[in-house]
């Protein structure tokens, strides 16, 4: 064979490579990921402006929200996942119980992505993001998982293509099939309601792990 023919097989696989590659996406991140927010510099999105404030606290990561109706979320820089189980402890410091907070996963970009919410007053709820319009899964219904008041709820999303299964505090409270997000990103969200604000949230001991057969 010759070196010329070489070259360019070479060239060509190459090519067919970076062709695939592309198609994909970006890769997934390596499992586990973890973060117990005790490194400021660990690559989530913070915010410091009237209406939000998301920032690194006292080895967690907090959410600050002092205007009505209003939701924020937060994620990892440049992190990418396709099936995984995700476990994050997240606590009600201060403020109302009538708020939201949670987790969200197979985040593409801030218009398209899942979101698992609890409140403090015991509820849950699951939502879509698509195109910017909110889809309700699951609307917001008590369930004796949640813990309420200022307590600290373990929430878990175990994603296996489009099968999803939430739990909170071990205890299983939704699962649901939905194709629209393969993979993406994942991250944490609170918000406050029509009639109550001040809502103070924190998240730590995040885990992202491989789904095991």
């Amino acid at each position: 064979m010759s070196k010329r023919l070489v070259r360019s097989l070479l060239a060509a696989l190459i090519l067919l490579t970076s062709i695939v590659l592309a198609a994909c996406g970006p890769a997934l991140t390596p499992l586990p990921y973890t973060d117990d927010f005790s490194n400021p510099n660990s690559g989530w999105k913070t915010v410091d402006d009237p209406s939000v404030k998301i920032n690194y606290q006292d080895g967690a990561l907090h959410f600050n929200i002092p205007e009505l109706d209003t939701l924020a979320w937060s994620v990892p820089k440049d992190k990418r996942f396709g099936d995984f189980v995700l476990d994050v402890d997240a606590t009600q410091v201060d403020g109302p119980n009538d708020n939201s907070y949670g987790v969200i996963f197979r985040y593409v970009d801030d218009r398209n992505f899942y979101r698992l919410d609890i409140s403090g007053d015991g509820y849950f709820a699951v939502f879509k993001y698509k195109d910017g319009k909110w889809t309700k899964i699951q609307d917001y219904t008590e369930t004796a998982a949640v813990k309420q008041g200022a307590a600290t709820n373990h929430l878990q999303v175990i994603a296996k293509g489009n099968q999803f299964t939430f739990n909170v505090n071990d205890q299983l409270v939704k699962t649901f099939s939905d194709s629209d997000f393969a993979n993406g990103n994942i991250g944490v969200t609170a918000g406050t309601l029509f009639d109550n604000a001040d809502v103070h949230i924190a998240f730590d001991n995040l885990r992202v792990s491989e789904l095991k057969p």
